[in-house]
């Protein structure tokens, strides 16, 4: 079936819609978990109920952008010359570059909240994450690039007019690549530190390590069909493209929800330390006794 963009538009505003609720709903659980949980003053804790809280910010704006453009397109702009299709191409709107620049600002801001728990999770060694956070500088420039191109491109020109084009392909891919990397980094972290042998204090971090694959599986699947469906110039992309906002928000609540429930030290409550080791506030620690040195893991998180 091929889809024009007044049609992609029509079912992008569904998916997005139900997967908003869907993250409305792991949003404020998160937060009501991050918030019960001490202690409630750890910086680190604050600094993920920040991102939290940001993240469903644009998340929000960007559904409510979307019903705003649906609006200006099928009522506003019905007997307009070329009709909702025509105000939908038109790459200069302001609805458009906001809702561009909401779902730049989303994404990079998902890739740098990865890249930050690979840091964490490989014991803050800058040296692992450089060529990730180079990706993430690329996204960046990339990201910038598209919302500037948006202004000098012909009226009549679509989504997928050469100047365009290569902005958006490279952006694609960073993003994408980036997740890849990182999401292999801390499944491959963990999976070494199981394979040695080391036992785990409270409790066995291999759901955490699943769980996180998992989700990026998820998001990477999602990147990637977004990346095919641009460069084979189908309409749909937007279907995918307008979902990213709530994937986004999604996975990083999911996990935050695991880490700030799943994980209990022994007196019942979850604590965040300044993580040395292994992820959001877990912590590689070495502890001896006159028979034996071990390594243990203790999850202790949000």
């Amino acid at each position: 079936m091929t889809f024009s963009a007044a049609e992609a538009k029509l079912v992008s505003i569904f998916v997005q819609s139900v997967l908003y609720g869907n993250y409305m709903t792991l949003f404020f659980t998160t937060t009501k978990a991050l918030l019960w949980r001490r202690p409630s003053g750890n910086p680190l804790r604050r600094n993920m109920l920040f991102v939290s809280f940001l993240m469903f910010g644009i998340a929000t704006t960007h559904v409510a952008t979307n019903f705003s453009r649906i609006i200006l397109a099928f009522i506003n702009n019905a007997d307009a010359p070329g009709g909702p299709a025509a105000f939908f191409d038109e790459m200069s709107n302001f609805t458009q570059m906001f809702g561009s620049t909401l779902y730049v600002a989303q994404t990079l801001l998902g890739d740098a909240m990865v890249l930050y728990r690979s840091y964490l999770v490989w014991g803050k060694k800058l040296w692992v994450i450089a060529f990730p956070f180079i990706l993430l500088l690329g996204s960046t420039a990339t990201g910038v690039g598209i919302l500037y191109s948006f202004d000098k491109v012909d009226p009549e020109a679509s989504i997928f007019v050469v100047q365009l084009g290569h902005w958006i392909t490279a952006f694609f891919s960073m993003t994408f690549a980036t997740n890849v990397i990182c999401t292999a980094l801390v499944a491959y972290r963990i999976w070494a530190i199981n394979r040695t042998h080391l036992f785990f204090r409270y409790q066995d971090l291999r759901p955490v390590m699943v769980l996180i694959v998992e989700s990026g599986a998820l998001y990477s699947a999602t990147l990637l069909a977004l990346l095919i469906l641009y460069n084979v110039g189908s309409w749909f992309q937007y279907v995918v493209l307008d979902a990213v906002s709530s994937i986004v928000g999604i996975v990083f609540s999911v996990i935050m929800l695991r880490i700030a429930t799943g994980v209990s030290n022994a007196e019942g409550e979850t604590a965040l330390v300044e993580p040395t080791g292994v992820a959001s506030g877990i912590q590689l620690s070495r502890v001896s006794s006159r028979s034996e040195r071990k390594d243990t893991m203790a999850s202790e998180l949000a």
